[in-house]
Parts: C-alpha cells; structure tokens; sequence
C-alpha cells in the first residue's frame, strides 16, 4: 500500500486587484461560478467583483493537500484531503515579476531580440519576493514584497482558511516607471514595471500522531489579470491546451483514438456554447453567431446533437469552417494570430487536436447523441458535492478552463512558454516543472499588463490599423470584453473613455464586468465607475 500527498490545483490562478483587503476564491469545479471567500463588512453595500468603494476585489487562487492511497497493484483506494484537523501543513511560496529582465518580445519566435533594459543589471529588475511560508487556520495577510530598481513593489499576499488551506492573493493592479516615461509598445517598455507574478506552490505536512515530515509534490500559482467576463469561456482555453499536451507526452488515456467515446454533451456541447455567448462581448462574433443568426449554436443544439443523416449536412458545414491544428481548412474560430506547440504561427487561433478529432468524430456522427430529452443540461456539480477521488481533476480544470488558451501574443495569464512540454512536469499531469524559475511563466508577457489591454481595442478597427490582418477580429474577447450591453439592448465599446495606454494604467479599475442577468439569459455590463472613490 503507497500513500502519495499532492497539491491542488496543479496550476492555481489568482488575479490583480485594487481592493486593498477584500477578494473571492477563483472558480474550484467545472462550469461553477467564483465563491466568496470574504463576507461583506457589516453596513456596506458592494457588488460581488467590486468593494464598496468600486475597487477591483482581487481574485485569490486557493490550494489543498490531498492523500492518494493505491494498493500493491497500483490501483486506486481512496483520496481524501489534508487538511488542519489532520496534520500541522506549512505552506511556501515564492513569487516573482521576471518581465524586465525578459528577451523582449516579438512575434517571430526564432527571431534574435534584446533583453528589456539591457543597461540595467538583472538582479534590479527582478521583481522577487522570495520564498515565504505561512501555517495554521485563518492566517490573513502575510505579504509578498519585492523591488524594482529601488521601488518597492508588493506581489500579494498569502493567507490561509479555516481549514488550514492555502489562499495566494496577487498585487494590486499597479503599473509604474521608474520615472516619467511614455508608453511606446504594446508589450516592451522599458523602465517600467507592473504586479503580476508567478511561482511554486509548496506544503510540507506533519500527520497527526506521527513525527514524519512529507513534502507534498509541488503546484505553481500565476497571478494575472483581471478576468472581465468570468462567466464567458473562450473557444479554446488554457485547460483545452495543458490537456492537449498531456494526452500526447504524460497520460495517453487523454488522446481521442478510435474506441474513446465521444459524447456531445461532454465534448461538443462545451465548444458551440463558448461560441454562442461570444457575442455578447464581441461584435465581430454577433455578426455570425449572434441570436436570429442560422449559426447561432444554442438555439440549434436538437439538431446538433443528433448523429444521424438527417442533420449531416449542417455538422458538415460547421466543421468545414474550423481551422485544423496544422494551420489547413477554415479560419474559425476568428481569433487571431496563434503559435502552436511546434512553434508554427497560424493565422487564427486553431482547436487543439483532441478538440479537432472530437468535432471530427461528430461531424462524421460517430459520437453519442446523448442531450436530455428535457431540452436542458444539468446544473454543475458543486465541489462539495463531487465524490471524494473526483475532487483533485475538478481542482485542476476548474482553474484553467477559466483561461484563454490562445493566441499567446503575448496572452493574458502567461506566455507561450505554456506551449512548450519542458515547461511541465515529466509524470504528473497538469503540473508546472518545479525546475523552473520563479516569474519564468510570466516573464515573456506585457509589461505593463494594461499597455496590450488597450491596444487590442485597436486591432479590430480598421480605421485604427488599415492593413493590418487582425482587423475584423477580437483577441480575448471572452476576459477582456470589446462590446458590451451597457444600460439596456444598445452595444457599447468596453473600453469607451480610456484613449491611450497610460489611460488604461490610471483607469482600469473603471471598467466594468460582465455577468449574467437573472432571468433574463442576457450578459451585460455592471460594477462599471464612473469614478472611482478612495479612502
């Protein structure tokens, strides 16, 4: 009998925020909303992503131990979590900003570039806050400090639930430079920096009873940020593929072969779904996709899911559109400008393979038409209510489905170094090379974040960049909203009012986001400032 002790989620998100002392948790099961981690302070009113104040509540990723027990054979007995009540764990982590010691970026990948302020030594731009440890139950605010060429810079705070779990709160949404600069590029800018960060996630654990220390096997926490429409996934997103990756160089039980089943409201469902609610962020996405419009999923979905000859022609039609892995077929989904893992550009971002072979399979019919004769799915499972042994996999894609996963010119959480399989561990699936060294996910990222925010405002206005191929096409629509419902049915552009780069470092915290409206079926804009009001 082998007992083995793991973190999760193996890959845990937190995201900026200006709030100074209010956040919630990131999403923790598939398909399941954020969850309150902090209860309103008694007498005020705020909203569930703003304070009071409407500033930004940081988005905190949250880590547990679990315990995997397996018999002489290997197979699986029993998984339960660790927490206080069972051991004494002490958590570690060691954040840093790497960004201004970075190649600068370009996008040619095999181009030969300089490093961001080169006539600068790199340990005054590193942004480290090293390695620092918190124990027990409900531990608040222990911070996480570094510097950048002699500012203080702080990268967030650790903290701890009543469990003993661990929860990484990231920075607080600032951008500065070290003294008056302009914002020239959308993602190199030297002498400025910015609070996002990255690192290893590490917990030691004493049993009760026993004297033993056990180092769990290790996570990664990346700090990025916001994300503006969390209840809108992107068509491809980062757990689409990390998953993708793994099915070919760690667990070949992930790769779709001739006997894996193909369900359409597992497999396909989830894809034309993240299509149809694009539109409510996007405009480019309404013109095809938008309600009334024949390729608008959701309202199609009995035809969809029927695998017989009778909707052949429309499953024929839709995958004739989609851009194979390769670069070769369609343009969809229209995104633009994405590497893949061999470090080819497409012009569009691609469905990964196994999400390529499984709309295949269903464009063929060989897959199970199995939608609720109810005409509706299920709600999602909460993660209290997942069986025991389903609880870490829950963990690891609730975080990354809550991610893009392309293209990544730069990307939003981390760069494409997350294309590359030395960047994961060699066994364990889902899992970031505990090698690496802190801040090396983010490092190839904008600096600062806000400066590639406000230029993808631009790429979809022709009369903004004539020429340019992006015209015509979103980035990240589904974190980072182009159109919204803002103040009843009329579209309004997300970042109306913030004209230049250094207005979107000032005013970010200004933006609204966009969530579901009950009752309704509609996404529409709220929490956005007008102004807003400081201590």
């Amino acid at each position: 009998m082998a007992r083995t002790y793991t973190i999760h989620p193996g890959i845990g998100i937190a995201r900026v925020g200006d709030s100074p002392d209010d956040y919630f948790v990131g999403p923790e099961a598939p398909g399941c909303l954020p969850s309150r981690a902090k209860p309103d302070s008694p007498g005020e009113s705020d909203g569930f992503y703003k304070d009071a104040r409407g500033r930004v509540k940081r988005q905190g990723a949250r880590f547990r131990v679990f315990e995997t027990t397996r018999d002489d054979a290997g197979q699986l007995e029993a998984v339960r979590e660790i927490t206080a009540a069972d051991a004494t764990i002490e958590w570690s982590v060691h954040l840093a900003n790497a960004k201004a010691a970075a190649p600068q970026f370009t996008f040619n990948p095999d181009e030969a570039v300089s490093r961001r302020n080169a006539d600068v030594p790199e340990d005054q731009l590193v942004i480290d806050a090293g390695v620092v440890r918190i124990a027990g139950r409900s531990q608040e605010f222990t911070p996480l400090e570094g510097t950048f060429q002699g500012l203080d810079v702080p990268l967030g705070h650790l903290l701890t639930d009543r469990e003993g779990r661990l929860i990484v709160l990231g920075g607080f949404g600032a951008s500065r430079s070290v003294r008056p600069l302009p914002l020239e590029d959308f993602v190199n800018n030297d002498g400025w920096c910015d609070d996002v960060s990255d690192g290893p996630v590490r917990a030691t654990i004493q049993l009760n009873g026993s004297s033993d220390r056990i180092d769990a096997e290790p996570a990664w926490v990346i700090v990025a940020p916001p994300d503006f429409a969390p209840e809108i996934e992107s068509v491809v997103t980062l757990y689409d593929v990390v998953y993708n990756i793994m099915s070919k160089s760690v667990d070949s039980s992930l790769t779709v072969t001739p006997d894996t089943a193909v369900s359409f409201c597992r497999d396909i469902y989830p894809i034309l779904r993240r299509v149809s609610t694009l539109h409510w962020v996007s405009s480019v996405a309404a013109t095809g996709h938008g309600p009334g419009n024949p390729m608008h999923f959701l309202s199609r979905i009995p035809e969809l899911a029927n695998n017989g000859a009778g909707s052949a022609s429309l499953r024929r039609a839709i995958f004739k559109k989609l851009r194979s892995p390769s670069g070769a077929g369609g343009n969809m989904p229209k995104l633009p400008a994405s590497l893949t893992e061999d470090g080819v550009i497409n012009a569009s971002v691609a469905l990964t393979e196994v999400q390529y072979e499984r709309m295949r399979r269903w464009e063929a019919g060989t897959f199970e038409s199995d939608w609720p004769e109810s005409g509706a799915l299920p709600p999602p499972v909460r993660l209290d209510d997942l069986a025991a042994h389903d609880v870490p996999a829950a963990l690891d894609r609730a975080a990354l489905e809550a991610c893009v996963g392309g293209g990544f010119f730069p990307g939003i959480e981390a760069s494409r170094i997350l294309l590359e399989r030395s960047t994961y561990a060699a066994k364990i699936p889902f899992r970031i090379n505990p090698d690496l060294a802190p801040g090396a996910l983010t490092a190839q990222m904008a600096v600062p974040w806000q400066a590639d925010f406000f230029e993808c405002s631009l790429q979809t206005d022709p009369d903004d960049h004539p020429g340019d191929p992006a015209n015509g096409m979103d980035w990240w629509p589904a974190q980072r909203p182009v159109n919204v419902i803002r103040g009843g049915s009329a579209a309004a552009k997300w970042v109306s009012g913030i004209r230049s780069k250094q207005a979107m470092v000032d005013r970010w915290a200004r933006l609204g986001f966009v969530v579901s409206e009950a009752g309704t079926g509609r996404f529409v804009e709220t929490e956005r400032q007008t102004r807003v009001v400081r201590p």
